[in-house]
Protein backbone atom coordinates (compact mmCIF):
# COMPACT_ATOMS: atom_id res chain seq x y z
CA UNK A 1 0.00 0.00 0.00
CA UNK A 2 1.33 3.44 -0.91
CA UNK A 3 2.07 5.76 1.97
CA UNK A 4 1.25 9.43 2.22
CA UNK A 5 3.08 11.82 4.48
CA UNK A 6 0.96 13.78 6.93
CA UNK A 7 2.41 16.37 9.28
CA UNK A 8 0.79 16.63 12.69
CA UNK A 9 1.11 19.38 15.25
CA UNK A 10 0.41 18.57 18.88
CA UNK A 11 1.45 19.91 22.20
CA UNK A 12 4.53 18.46 23.84
CA UNK A 13 2.55 16.46 26.37
CA UNK A 14 0.54 14.65 23.70
CA UNK A 15 3.67 14.10 21.59
CA UNK A 16 5.42 12.55 24.57
CA UNK A 17 2.40 10.34 25.24
CA UNK A 18 2.52 9.18 21.61
CA UNK A 19 6.22 8.37 21.91
CA UNK A 20 5.68 6.48 25.15
CA UNK A 21 2.71 4.58 23.76
CA UNK A 22 4.69 3.56 20.69
CA UNK A 23 7.71 2.61 22.78
CA UNK A 24 5.58 0.47 25.09
CA UNK A 25 4.25 -1.39 22.06
CA UNK A 26 7.69 -1.48 20.43
CA UNK A 27 6.44 0.09 17.23
CA UNK A 28 7.25 3.35 15.46
CA UNK A 29 5.18 6.41 16.39
CA UNK A 30 3.81 6.49 12.82
CA UNK A 31 2.46 2.95 13.18
CA UNK A 32 1.04 3.74 16.61
CA UNK A 33 -0.85 6.81 15.36
CA UNK A 34 -2.08 4.91 12.30
CA UNK A 35 -3.36 2.11 14.55
CA UNK A 36 -5.17 4.57 16.80
CA UNK A 37 -6.90 6.07 13.77
CA UNK A 38 -7.85 2.62 12.42
CA UNK A 39 -9.22 1.58 15.83
CA UNK A 40 -11.26 4.77 16.11
CA UNK A 41 -12.74 4.30 12.65
CA UNK A 42 -13.57 0.67 13.38
CA UNK A 43 -15.47 1.76 16.52
CA UNK A 44 -17.48 4.28 14.50
CA UNK A 45 -18.16 1.69 11.79
CA UNK A 46 -19.25 -0.89 14.37
CA UNK A 47 -21.59 1.62 16.04
CA UNK A 48 -23.13 2.49 12.67
CA UNK A 49 -23.63 -1.17 11.75
CA UNK A 50 -25.14 -1.93 15.17
CA UNK A 51 -27.53 0.99 14.76
CA UNK A 52 -28.48 -0.11 11.26
CA UNK A 53 -29.10 -3.66 12.51
CA UNK A 54 -31.28 -2.32 15.30
CA UNK A 55 -33.37 -0.37 12.77
CA UNK A 56 -33.74 -3.47 10.60
CA UNK A 57 -34.66 -5.62 13.60
CA UNK A 58 -37.23 -3.12 14.85
CA UNK A 59 -38.67 -1.84 11.56
CA UNK A 60 -37.66 -4.40 8.95
CA UNK A 61 -41.22 -5.63 8.39
CA UNK A 62 -42.49 -2.06 8.05
CA UNK A 63 -39.73 -1.23 5.58
CA UNK A 64 -40.49 -4.38 3.58
CA UNK A 65 -44.16 -3.39 3.46
CA UNK A 66 -43.29 0.11 2.23
CA UNK A 67 -40.99 -1.32 -0.41
CA UNK A 68 -43.68 -3.71 -1.66
CA UNK A 69 -46.22 -0.86 -1.81
CA UNK A 70 -44.09 1.24 -4.14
Amino acid sequence: MAKTQVNLRMDETVAEMAKQGAETRRIPVNDYVAQLIRDDNEKVRAAFLNGAQHILDEYGDLLDGIERAT
